[in-house]
């Protein structure tokens, strides 16, 4: 048995659409939970039970589903994808936030952005929400450390 978590879109046929693959590959399916009530930033985690799998299946699988923006976050006990939380403080949009956010994405992927910017002369603040592959978590925080030196903005991550 292998149990992968998931993460996807809080929008009606979701789920299906991640199933669908899975079901046209021969993979049965032992359980699927649906955990709503822990929705985060319009994602849902979902935890699939499936039928042990060769490496090279199993890999297979996890491909036709990143092609689909379902994020794998767990296969077993091994963490593949984490959420961060920034929050990032200075004057974020003077010192060019798409040239911030393409950086970050070299390592990850940031899927929210709030900004709050009460005056255009003033510091604002974001915060900002990536899902960063566990082997390049390092790699982001060592970008996050550049861009606070470069631009002057100070990164509170979660950890």
């Amino acid at each position: 048995m292998i149990i992968l978590d998931l993460e996807l879109k809080d929008a009606p046929g979701e789920l299906i659409k991640a199933l669908t693959p899975i079901s046209k590959m021969g993979i049965n399916i032992h359980s699927v939970i649906h955990l709503r009530e822990k929705k985060v930033d319009g994602r849902i985690p979902v935890r699939l039970v499936v039928d042990g799998l060769e490496d090279k299946t199993l890999n297979e699988m996890i491909d036709e589903l990143e092609k689909l923006d379902v994020i794998i976050t767990k296969v077993n006990n091994s963490i593949r994808k984490r959420d961060i939380d920034l929050v990032v403080i200075g004057h974020v949009v003077d010192t060019d936030i798409r040239d911030t956010i393409d950086r970050l994405n070299k390592y990850g992927l940031v899927i929210d952005l709030d900004l709050s910017m009460p005056d255009p002369f003033k510091e604002s603040s974001a915060r900002m929400k990536i899902i960063v592959d566990s082997e390049k978590l390092n790699d982001l925080y060592n970008e996050l450390d550049k861009l606070s030196k470069e631009k002057n903005l100070l990164f509170i991550k979660s950890f």
